[in-house]
Parts: structure tokens; C-alpha cells; sequence
């Protein structure tokens, strides 16, 4: 079968579309067929070897996917033909990723393409969505009617959060430094959109929700985001760590973490058992039904451009970048 291919040393000089043999499955995992891959930014860094805990070449990237059940598993929970959407997000031994033609995958790390939903929108869900989820409500602790704010939201988890937050009833204000895309955040479910980079962006914040603070913050951005974050909090206000797209190192300041008696919180959803993340994705997929949301995409591409999907993947992208085998 045809693979993205990661070799020794690693990086992308040593990353290529090959023909590898496909090695038999354990008695717990299921043979799918993949049709489609969602990008993700980690998958580009485990590539360049720049992903914490990450694997060791030679590998196949990928995360996401959704594709055909070829083979099931010993117990039978899976049978051929069937429509599955690979969540990972529980997985750390992650050598044998999704960007290639057929992939062996734990029967508990499935679960059924949602009904209504595309090949491609499937595959672009789950670990944006599960990382937003995560971030909103398992540790952020988001109530209907409470306010959000969304830093990044332009991107693949910035996109599912907006569309979570405003399904679950809270007030959501989404951060983009774009004029184009801050119009289409507003169509995709944000109630308000600022720039990052506006002046008085805390007073304004404040006028538009009628408080004087937030409840929560899904932090994409990191960097010197997390002090304007901290700020923006109301008493006993939450941050939520799911990104660092503008540096390593933030600076918190201490008076108004301690004074707003705030927390501020990392999230990875590795930490999740299959079980918690398939009860996630349960959720997920009837907030989504519900509020008549669906996975943003924003550009499409063969396998045998994935260079082209991964160069696209850098750019100012709005939605996810998906990879059609």
C-alpha cells in the first residue's frame, strides 16, 4: 500500500509517498480502509521531530481519519463496510498514523461516521473537536450562559470551539487578526469578533458581553496572548492552555491571577481513556446536530499532493486542511 513515510533521520527531506508493506493487525484492532485525513499542526511537527513524546522514525504521520471498515475485530464490535471515524486522541504510540491507503486501528478508538456528515467532514473532526471539547467543558467547566473568549479562533480547534461554545449555549467572543476572517467567524457561530491587536480590546470585550470579565478563555495562541487572557478574566475566571502558535513562553501576570483568584489550566487530550473520549465525541456530534453546525473545511488534497496539503497547512488557513486518499 501507498504511505507518508517518515525514515531516520527524520524531517521532511527524509519524508515520502512510498509503497509499504501493510503488517497484520492484533486481535483488537480493526483494518480500515482510509478515505480521508484531517491535518493537523502536530502532525507536521512529529515530522520535523518537534513534537514532545512524539515517535521515533521510520513512521507514518496522521491522526484523524474516517474511512471503511475492511476486516473487524476478533469480538465482532465491527463489521465490513462500515463507516468509521478514527479517534486517536486517546493514542500515544503513534508510529502507525492514518496518511496512507489502509491502517490498522483499535476497535476502541472507532466510532460510526455521523449520519448526515461528509467523508471529509468526518475526517476533519475529531481531534480539533475533542481538543475544544476538552478545553470548554471537561476542564474549563463552561456553563450555558457564560462567556467565552476564543484567541486563534480562525483555526481547526479556534473553529470547533466557536461552533461548541455557541451550541452549548454560552456567549462567545472570538479573536482574529483578520478582517475577512473575523466576518466569517461571526457566520460561523461567534456572537463577537475582535482583533487581537485593537486598542482597549479588555473595555471593548466588556461592553459587548456587559461584564466586566469573562468566565473562561480557550488560549490557542500562547506566547504574550496568555497575559492579555489573564486580563480579560472576571473573578474566578478559567484558562484553558490548548495551543502555543505565537511562542513557548508566556508572562502571567501574578497581581491579577491573584486577585481575580483565577486558574489557568494546560490541556492535552491524551489524557483522556478511549471510553472518555468516545462519551466526548458522543456529545460532540448531537451539539453539532443540534445547532446545524458542521466541520469547517477549508481546502481539499490528493494524496499524492500531501507536500501541497502540508504547505497549505502553514498558510493563514480558516477551517481544516484534509488529505483525500
Amino acid at each position: 500500500m501507498r504511505a507518508l513515510v517518515t525514515s531516520a533521520p527524520g524531517g521532511w527531506t527524509n519524508t515520502r509517498l512510498t509503497e509499504v508493506e501493510l503488517v497484520a493487525g492484533r486481535a483488537e484492532e480493526v483494518l480500515v480502509q482510509i478515505a480521508a485525513v484531517g491535518l493537523n499542526p502536530a502532525d507536521h511537527f512529529q515530522i520535523e521531530g518537534r513534537y514532545p513524546g512524539g515517535p521515533k522514525p521510520p513512521f507514518i504521520p496522521g491522526r484523524d481519519a474516517c474511512g471503511v471498515v475492511i476486516q473487524g475485530d476478533a469480538t465482532g464490535s465491527w463489521q465490513p463496510g462500515e463507516r468509521v471515524v478514527v479517534l486517536q486522541s486517546a493514542t500515544t504510540n503513534l508510529r502507525q498514523g492514518t496518511l496512507c491507503e489502509q491502517q490498522w486501528i483499535s476497535a476502541e478508538n472507532l466510532a460510526g461516521q455521523p449520519a448526515g456528515w461528509t467523508t471529509v467532514e468526518a475526517a476533519a473532526a475529531p481531534l480539533v473537536y475533542q481538543t475544544a471539547w476538552k478545553g470548554l467543558f471537561d476542564v474549563g467547566n463552561l456553563q450555558p450562559g457564560q462567556s467565552v473568549v476564543i484567541t486563534g479562533a480562525s483555526g481547526g480547534v479556534g473553529l470547533a470551539a466557536v461552533q461548541l461554545a455557541r451550541g452549548a449555549g454560552a456567549t462567545v467572543v472570538a479573536l482574529s487578526r483578520s478582517e475577512a476572517k473575523r466576518d466569517r467567524l461571526l457566520a460561523a457561530g461567534a456572537h463577537f469578533v475582535f482583533s487581537p491587536t485593537e486598542e482597549h480590546l479588555k473595555e471593548q470585550i466588556f461592553a459587548a458581553i456587559q461584564s466586566k470579565g469573562v468566565s473562561l478563555v480557550l488560549e490557542n495562541v500562547g506566547g504574550p496572548s496568555l497575559a492579555t487572557s489573564v486580563h480579560l478574566l472576571g473573578i474566578h475566571g478559567r484558562i484553558s492552555v490548548v495551543g502555543l502558535l505565537a511562542g513557548l513562553e508566556g508572562v502571567v501576570p501574578i497581581p491579577a491571577l491573584m486577585f481575580k483568584r483565577a486558574s489557568i489550566h494546560g490541556v492535552l487530550v491524551t489524557d483522556d481513556t478511549p471510553q472518555k473520549a468516545q462519551l466526548a465525541w458522543k456529545q460532540i456530534v448531537e451539539i453539532l446536530d443540534r445547532a446545524g453546525f458542521r466541520p469547517v473545511i477549508d481546502q481539499c488534497f490528493a494524496l499524492e499532493s500531501v507536500a501541497d496539503a502540508f504547505a497549505k497547512l502553514n498558510t493563514e488557513v480558516f477551517g481544516k486542511v484534509v488529505v483525500e486518499v
